[in-house]
């Protein structure tokens, strides 16, 4: 079992980005912060793509927080860069999940587009735990 929040960010451009965050049901667990790994999806995709994710990482513990990159599903946007700008997305989700006190640590799983946003996040990010691509 595990709890959805749809919630809304904006990147440094002003876009408006859709997200989910899912987590698993609070149980007694011994610390509140829990690792969370950031789906990033790939082209002509969108969140929902990380389903999977979410079937193999909440039963651990680790929380999975997915959006529709900028100019994707159902975040604003008129055009992708197969990147290069997606990786302000990425920055907005980090500074969200800093801010919530939830998070301890911070990874990236990418597929084909969400791949390369993911490692250009990365470089500019060493706070970053571990890259799947």
């Amino acid at each position: 079992q595990f709890k959805r929040t749809d919630i809304e960010l904006e990147n440094e451009r002003g876009l408006t980005l859709k997200c989910t965050h899912y987590e698993p049901i609070d149980t007694q667990r011994p610390c509140k912060e829990l690792p969370c790994v950031v789906y990033l999806h790939g082209n002509s995709s969108s969140r929902i793509e990380a389903l999977s994710a979410v079937k193999l990482l909440l039963p651990e513990d680790i929380t999975v927080f997915s959006l529709d990159l900028s100019g994707s599903g159902k975040s604003e946007g008129e055009y992708i860069s197969l990147g290069w700008y997606e990786r302000d997305d990425v920055q907005a989700v980090v500074d969200y999940l800093r801010d919530s006190g939830k998070t301890s640590t911070i990874g990236l799983w990418g597929r084909s587009m969400g791949a390369v946003t993911a490692l250009l996040h990365s470089d500019r990010d060493p706070s970053i735990a571990g890259i799947v691509c």
